[in-house]
């Protein structure tokens, strides 16, 4: 029989890097998603017995709803509502390239903020699979089990997500007929 302590280890494997995803999306701050997914951990370990005895799927759920709840909560209680996502903010990818010339240095900051802008711009739903499937590397069913909606669904609000920042980006022309 498992240990409480082994138990709980197991659980938080499973579902860590999508809770934090998930709330990278929602809040779009990396430390305060880090708050929010070991408070929803906090809160797992609390209730480990009862959690443990859901089956995983139901446990997931149960898992995300605290998650969201506790988003929710936050979104209240902030002063503003301007929560951003950082989640796909390239920074680490920028500083691994510190050997490059200013100029090539410069270029990509300024592209790195337009995508920053771009992706703040984005309606929260999808901003959150978008987080979800770049930041927490899920697939589309299981960002699909996560938030309670079919995986068709979900790959269609990544591709419109996708799309949104292409046209943000002037990478594609923008579709006749959409309104955003």
């Amino acid at each position: 029989m498992a240990t409480p302590e082994q138990l709980f280890t197991e659980i938080f494997e499973a579902n860590h890097r999508a809770v934090h995803a998930y709330l990278l999306g929602r809040v779009g701050d990396r430390e305060l998603a880090r708050d929010l997914v070991q408070e929803t951990f906090l809160r797992v370990w609390r209730r480990l017995d009862e959690v443990a005895a859901l089956p995983s799927e139901r446990r997931q759920a149960w898992i995300f709803t605290v998650a969201r709840n506790l988003a929710t909560d936050t979104h209240r209680s902030r002063a503003t509502r301007d929560a951003t996502i950082r989640a796909l903010d390239v920074t680490a990818q920028a500083e691994s390239a510190a050997a490059e010339n200013p100029e090539t240095r410069v270029q990509r900051d300024e592209l790195l903020e337009e995508l920053g802008e771009a992706v703040r711009a984005l309606p929260e739903d999808l901003r959150v699979v978008l987080a979800m499937r770049v930041v927490g590397e899920l697939t589309s069913a299981e960002i699909g089990a996560a938030l309670g909606q079919p995986a068709g669904t979900v790959r269609y609000k990544l591709a419109k997500a996708r799309r949104a920042l292409a046209e943000r980006l002037q990478l594609v022309e923008p579709e006749v007929g959409e309104s955003g």
